[in-house]
């Protein structure tokens, strides 16, 4: 609906009652959390909309729109009436109609009729702003593909139970609990108790829509059809009472679509049974389209939130703007504020997911708003939270095993643990098809460094590669995670030392370690060929870096040291090699797909003639550092792919 009915008398005086205005480029229509005084239609021209984020980042555009009777400045309808975005005119000129709010209020106060007929037409015109919003993330923002299979609409019809209080659960509701009694009890006898299964269609984008959707119980996930006619998933819902489509209010297509997630309930409100309280009931008809100007300006906020959370890859960013928009209603006790403060420091980002998770029950309405929008963008950091949380049980089931268990049990307990840390994670592993059948053999790999989010409290880091090889391939093709080749701390590294002796890893010098004579180390490393030697020997499994070092992801390979591959050749029953690159493990769990690639394995004796000779072995080092340089290339392209039903 792109014009207002100005055939209409009642359009036509209300329309006639607004000054028109023109601005010039880059002139200002509406300051962000100004007093909303003004009400405007957008006549000719373009607009931007945007956003203070914080002296550092300063505005981010959210939003244009040239459509004509574009409304800005809605949110003077509702309290506490304060402009929501900065509104700036894009093109050389731009032309308005303006009314004050306060005479659009005496006109909706003396004509109930007319105001709900021009706040209709408002709310059709403002559906408009969401589908730019939504165009605008789908450009912004990371895209996520549908893979499951979605079922054509289809759900079953079933009674409600006699103790359902229908009108309590429309006072839980956000939107409907600002109502009187009695236009709820009016619509509690219309409504139609629907279930749909997993993956069943509620609606679809472009259809019909037939009346108002409102969830009762279950996971409701949103989606939109890009240029490329791709299905794009964008949020999910699973609050009870939130209103998951309401264009059949103004008689408009669904701008999207909207499945179940899993087995759900939604409350439908037929059309009809709204056109009948509509009418009926001359006050509670603008008051509902206010209502939904309230909700519209929600559903803008959090699209907006998310364009901004992906601009800056930053949700925390995001959150703090949703909070400051919202600011003038908060209350100034509400634990809303602490949010983004707690979720700076990972040791109490817990913190700030137990008030959200409580906020989203016991909070106001508008505390309910906020912390639903903001649990939903902090779907990566609620995963890396649990990631974290993960890596202190790896922790704790090495210093807390009973004092008892020998070192290769532990290892085990610890293998296990971590491969519940891996539950949910991005992550993928090719080439499992080249481990050989029989243990005994040596794993090599490039080594990354940790990213400091994932140190522990007492400031040590789990390496993520090495635990990964271990327990998440040899401990599931073996059945043990095998000895690593782990590094002496220094002394002041009591965390380091205490993890790797209960684990009974094989210890050496590298030059970050404590500093010692020529000949001690020498000894050492006479002690590691013995050791490892005799490992395999049994037929077990080495994992070691040639590297010696650690490097990012696109920094790897350093230079290969001769250490492994001398250990190969030194054995009477020569081990294979098996080359793993592994990609991402250096980076934080947010946004990322860990990357591992098991390559085919070799005979060191293939390459290497007299491992006395250095100029020999230097030159096989350098020949196959570059080698595995395209190994790990190989891992980082495969990590940028779209996950296939073999990845996690």
């Amino acid at each position: 609906m792109k014009t207002f009915n100005v055939n209409s008398s009642i359009s036509r005086e209300i329309l006639a009652q607004g000054s028109e205005i023109r601005l010039k480029k880059d002139q200002i229509l509406t300051q962000q959390f100004a007093k909303a005084n003004n009400f405007y239609l957008l006549k000719t021209g373009s607009v931007t909309f945007s956003l203070s984020i914080d002296d550092s980042k300063g505005e981010i555009e959210v939003g244009q729109s040239s459509e004509k009777l574009a409304p800005i400045g809605w949110s003077g309808f509702n309290p506490p009436g304060r402009y929501a975005t900065t509104v700036k005119v894009a093109s050389k000129s731009a032309t308005f109609i303006q009314w004050s709010h306060d005479t659009l209020q005496d006109i909706f106060r003396s004509d109930p009729e007319a105001g709900t007929i021009f706040l209709r037409e408002v709310c059709a015109n403002a559906r408009d702003l969401i589908k730019g919003a939504i165009a605008k993330l789908s450009d912004v923002g990371p895209s996520l593909p549908i893979t499951e299979s979605l079922k054509p609409e289809e759900f079953t019809v079933t009674q409600h139970s006699p103790d359902e209080d229908l009108v309590k659960f429309l006072r839980k509701s956000s939107f409907f609990e600002i109502f009187e009694e009695g236009p709820l009890e009016f619509i509690a006898q219309g409504l139609e108790r629907r279930i749909y299964r997993a993956n069943d269609t509620i609606y679809e984008q472009g259809g019909a829509p037939e009346g108002l959707y409102v969830l009762g119980v279950g996971k409701v996930r949103f989606s939109h059809f890009d240029h490329n006619e791709e299905s794009i998933s964008f949020r999910q819902i699973n609050t009870p009472g939130y209103v998951l489509g309401w264009g059949g209010v103004i008689d408009l297509p669904n701008m999207i679509n909207a499945h179940a997630v899993q087995e759900t309930m939604v409350y439908y409100i037929p059309k009809e049974t709204l056109g009948r309280i509509l009418k009926l009931n001359p006050v509670f008809a603008p008051a509902f389209h206010r209502r939904l100007l309230w909700l519209i300006s929600h559903q803008l906020q959090a699209i907006r939130a998310r364009i901004i959370a992906s601009r800056f890859n930053h949700e925390i960013t995001a959150i703090s703007n949703l909070i400051d928009q919202n600011s003038a209603r908060l209350d100034l006790w509400s634990p809303i504020h602490k949010i983004p403060h707690l979720l700076e420091d990972k040791i109490t980002v817990g913190d700030a997911l137990s008030t959200l998770d409580k906020m989203k029950i016991q909070g106001t309405p508008l505390e309910k708003n906020i912390a639903n929008t903001s649990w939903e963008l902090l779907e990566e950091i609620r995963k890396e939270h649990k990631f974290y949380n993960g890596l202190v049980n790896v922790y704790n089931s090495v210093v807390q095993a009973p004092k008892d268990l020998e070192p290769d049990e532990i290892r085990k307990i610890n293998a296990s643990e971590y491969q519940k840390v891996f539950d949910d994670q991005n992550y993928f592993i090719k080439g499992m098809e080249n481990l050989p059948d029989e243990s005994g053999n040596i794993f090599i790999y490039n080594h990354l460094r940790n990213h400091p989010y994932n140190t522990l409290p007492n400031q040590f880091q789990i390496t993520l590669d090495s635990h990964f090889i271990s327990a998440m391939i040899l401990m599931k093709k073996y059945n043990d995670p095998g000895l690593r080749i782990v590094r002496i701390g220094m002394s002041k590294e009591y965390a380091h030392q205490e993890y790797y002796q209960r684990l009974g890893h094989i210890d050496v010098f590298t030059e970050e370690s404590e500093k010692n004579t020529k000949k001690v180390k020498r000894q050492v490393r006479q002690m590691f060929f013995n050791e490892a030697g005799a490992h395999l020997s049994k037929g077990g499994n080495l994992i070691i870096s040639p590297e010696g070092n650690s490097y990012s992801t696109e920094e790897t390979p350093g230079p290969f040291k001769p250490g492994a591959f001398k250990l190969a050749l030194s054995m009477k029953k020569e081990p294979w090699i098996v080359p793993i690159a592994v990609a991402n493990f250096d980076k934080r769990v947010r946004n990322n797909r860990f990357a591992c690639v098991i390559l085919p394995p070799f005979k060191a004796s293939d390459y290497i003639r007299n491992q006395e000779d250095k100029t020999e072995m230097r030159t096989f080092l350098a020949d196959y550092q570059s080698k595995f340089k395209d190994y790990v290339a190989k891992a980082i392209s495969e990590s940028k792919k779209p996950s296939t039903n073999g990845s996690h």
